[in-house]
């Protein structure tokens, strides 16, 4: 019955899906909550997020160094940015400050070593590293502290004695992931560091990158960089100084004997200069066969001086050929004795155990995050352990850097400008009337043109030449009367006026 009823409301289901008259409720995929993977395989692991800046160094794990120049530093955890989506929850050790000395470390709970053992044929060493921008000067290297009895983090300098120095590592012309081991020299019992010849460069930019460093008992090792391989080799040949010393060395009490020869040619004594051969020879003689020009004048062109040529007859300083030294007998060495200090060392992978994982450091750079350290003995759990956290966020952060607004540049001040004064706007016509001559030349004329066609209606003034009297009479009428009330007559052929007859006995009368 149980099974029929969930038959009917599976086939009602279906049909409503498929009818768009009815509405179905389907509940939105929410994206899952951040949770960081299984660390149980790990040897050491620290995720930073079951704490917080506040609890970091109260416990027992992460200790600040009591050193003077470390008193400054300051270290937080944060979480990510809210463009990373789930991964903003991702929380990270963050280096706030720059301009700083670093320098703390977390004691491991055990010494961390490999010895060839079951379970210990590997070291491995991986953390996440993510720049908050393309940085110049910061170093973020780890240093795997050597265990000893007397080992205490809170005395932490940069001489404290490490086994291994894995990181990146950027500051100036120095640019690469550092490998430093120390090696002991079971003759001498004195340690000394051998640094990776040609590192790998550090990858700087303002995503989060992983490294990773695994050293195998076969005297092997791989560097790995966002999970790609980036330098692999032996730990005998891509180190210096090299781990063993030579078998022999040269004798320091044999002396080359006063009588061995190392020059194989010397001048031939027999040898004799030629008779004709002039060493007092100048390189170059007058070319006479040139001759002063007739029109050579001397007073604009100095006095002629003939020209040189080379002296056919010039050979330089004679020197004897040279020939075979019959009493060469070869480049001297001195012989070879046995080294004292030699050593066989068929283990330099089987280092000194280490018990505290340290950052001691210089930056130049803030907000600097470092995550997900990780210890273990096999390479291909570190690796998963990489893809479920370093890799996903990473295509989170690809996309989030996409999404960030783009800085916006800094406005330059605006320069304050004086107001130009008449001699500035002279100087700047006479430059412009200079640059530009034929446009200036046309623009006068016709300003010239314009001001001759403006110049107004000239006035009837009194010439100096004689003028009729009724002419002047006629003149002097129009100029006093109200010629909107006269009506104007037509001047006849004699340039006199007729006048109307009412204007005319209006006169008379007058």
């Amino acid at each position: 019955m149980v099974s029929l009823s969930l038959l009917l409301a599976g086939m009602a289901a279906t049909a409503a899906s498929q009818d768009p008259a009815v509405a179905v409720d389907v509940p939105e995929q929410q994206p899952a909550d951040f949770s960081v993977p299984s660390t149980e395989r790990a040897f050491w692991a620290e995720t930073f997020q079951n704490t917080t800046t506040t609890k970091l160094f109260e416990g027992t794990t992460w200790v600040k160094s009591a050193g003077k120049k470390y008193r400054e530093q300051k270290i937080s955890v944060k979480r990510g940015s809210k463009l990373l989506g789930k991964f903003a929850a991702d929380k990270a050790l963050v280096l706030d400050n720059k301009a700083q000395h670093y320098g703390f470390a977390a004691k491991l709970p055990e010494p961390f070593y490999l010895d060839g053992s079951k379970g210990k044929k590997s070291l491995v060493v991986q953390y996440e590293v993510k720049y908050p921008e393309v940085v110049k000067c910061a170093g973020t290297y780890l240093k795997l502290l050597r265990d000893s009895p007397t080992l205490n983090v809170t005395d932490l300098n940069d001489k404290t004695p490490f086994t291994i120095m894995f990181g990146p590592d950027k500051c100036d012309k120095n640019n690469k992931v550092q490998f430093i081991f120390n090696h002991r020299n079971p003759v001498t019992n004195m340690y000394e560091e051998k640094a990776l010849q040609i590192s790998p460069e550090v990858k700087n930019d303002k995503l989060s990158h992983v490294y990773t460093l695994a050293i195998h008992d076969d005297n092997t090792f791989e560097m790995y960089a966002d999970l790609n391989l980036i330098k692999n080799g032996s730990l005998y040949t891509l180190f210096k100084p090299a781990v063993l010393l030579p078998k022999e060395i040269d004798d320091p009490t044999d002396l080359k004997p006063t009588t061995w020869e190392e020059t194989e040619f010397i001048p031939d004594p027999a040898a004799v200069k030629p008779a004709e051969w002039d060493e007092d020879a100048p390189r170059t003689i007058p070319n006479l066969s040139l001759h002063q020009p007739p029109d050579w004048d001397e007073a604009a062109r100095g006095p002629w001086r003939q020209p040189m040529m080379s002296n056919p007859e010039y050979r330089g300083k004679w020197s004897p050929p040279m020939i075979e030294n019959p009493d060469y007998v070869g480049e001297w060495e001195p012989r070879k004795i046995p080294n004292p200090d030699y050593f066989d060392d068929p283990h330099p992978a089987r280092m000194d155990p280490i018990g505290a994982v340290a950052l001691e450091v210089w930056s130049m750079s803030e907000n600097i995050r470092l995550d997900n350290f990780w210890l273990g003995h096999n390479l291909n759990d570190a690796k998963k352990f990489a893809r479920l956290t370093w890799q996903l966020k990473h295509e989170a952060e690809k996309k989030a850097v996409q999404m960030e607004p783009e800085p916006k540049k800094p406005t330059p001040p605006e320069s304050k400008k004086k107001d130009p004064n008449v001699f500035d706007r002279i100087d700047e016509a006479v430059a412009w009337v200079v640059k530009y001559p034929l446009v200036a030349g046309l623009g006068a004329f016709f300003v010239f043109l314009v001001l001759l066609g403006f110049r107004g209606t000239p006035h009837h003034a009194r010439s100096a030449f004689p003028m009729s009297p009724v002419i002047q009479e006629v003149l002097d009428l129009d100029k006093n009367k109200d010629t909107s009330q006269v009506p104007r007559v037509p001047v006849d052929g004699t340039e006199l006026r007729h006048r109307p007859a009412t204007a005319t006995t209006t006169t008379q009368q007058a």
